[in-house]
C-alpha cells in the first residue's frame, strides 16, 4: 500500500470533522420524562439566605485590674494604713531633745572637762617646771581627761541635778513617766554613757534610727533630756 493510499484513508475518517460531539438531551429522555424533570425541580424548595445583619452584643462593663472576679477567692489581708504603730516606752507627752541641741550640751560639758584639764596641767607645770612630752605622755593626758570625765558626771549624778550643759541648751533630765529621776537612774545613765561613746559612737547615732530619738543610755536608764518649762 503506498503513501496516497494511506493518507486517503485517514481522510475518509475524519471526513466530518465540524460535526458536533455532544450527545443531545432531547434523544436521552422522552418529552413526558423533560417534563417531569422540570416540575420536580421546581418544587425543590430554596435555601433561606444567610443573614448578613450585623449582631448585637450586650455591653459589658471593663473589669478594673484590681476588681476581684466573681465566685473568686480572696485572702482577706489587714490593710497596712490601719496598722497600727509600735508603741512608744514615753508614757509622758513630754518631747525628746532634738540631737541638736544635746550635742550642744554635751559640747559645753566637754568644753568644761577640758578647762578643768588645762587647769590641772597648769597647776602640775608650776609645781615641776614643765610638761613631759612625747606618746606616753600624750597618752597619759587622755587618760585624766576620761578620769575628769568620770568624775565630772558623777559630780551631778552627787549632786542629783542637770549638768551645766543641760541647763546652757535649756534641757532637764526626766524618766518615762514625765517626772525628775531618782538618783539612782542618774548613775545608770552617767555609765551607760560610757557604753554609748566607747561602742564608735554606736550608741549615740541610735537616737537617729530611732523612732522616739532614743540613745543607747536614754534606753538603759529610762531617762531622755527635754525642753524646759520656762
Amino acid at each position: 500500500m503506498d503513501a496516497s493510499t494511506e493518507q486517503g484513508e485517514q481522510r475518509m475518517l475524519f471526513s466530518a470533522p465540524n460535526e458536533a460531539r455532544v450527545i443531545p438531551f432531547d434523544q436521552l429522555t422522552s418529552p413526558a420524562e423533560r417534563e417531569s424533570i422540570r416540575a420536580r425541580a421546581s418544587q425543590i424548595a430554596r435555601q433561606a439566605p444567610v443573614r448578613s445583619a450585623k449582631a448585637e452584643v450586650s455591653p459589658r462593663r471593663p473589669r478594673r485590674s484590681g476588681e476581684p472576679r466573681e465566685n473568686q477567692q480572696q485572702f482577706h489581708f489587714e490593710d497596712a494604713a490601719h496598722t497600727p504603730a509600735p508603741r512608744s516606752p514615753i508614757q509622758c507627752g513630754a518631747p525628746v531633745a532634738l540631737p541638736l541641741l544635746r550635742f550642744h550640751a554635751a559640747l559645753v560639758d566637754g568644753f568644761m572637762i577640758l578647762l578643768a584639764l588645762v587647769m590641772f596641767l597648769l597647776l602640775f607645770r608650776f609645781t615641776v617646771g614643765s610638761l613631759p612630752t612625747g606618746k606616753v605622755a600624750y597618752s597619759a593626758y587622755l587618760v585624766c581627761y576620761a578620769g575628769l570625765a568620770l568624775a565630772y558626771k558623777l559630780l551631778w549624778c552627787f549632786a542629783n541635778t542637770d549638768s551645766f550643759g543641760m541647763k546652757a541648751a535649756r534641757l532637764r533630765l526626766v524618766d518615762l513617766d514625765g517626772n525628775r529621776p531618782a538618783q539612782p537612774r542618774r548613775f545608770w545613765r552617767a555609765m551607760s554613757s560610757f557604753l554609748s561613746l566607747g561602742a564608735v559612737g554606736l550608741g549615740l547615732i541610735w537616737a537617729f534610727a530611732d523612732a522616739d530619738h532614743l540613745a543607747w543610755h536614754d534606753q538603759i536608764s529610762s531617762t531622755f533630756p527635754t525642753f524646759t518649762d520656762e
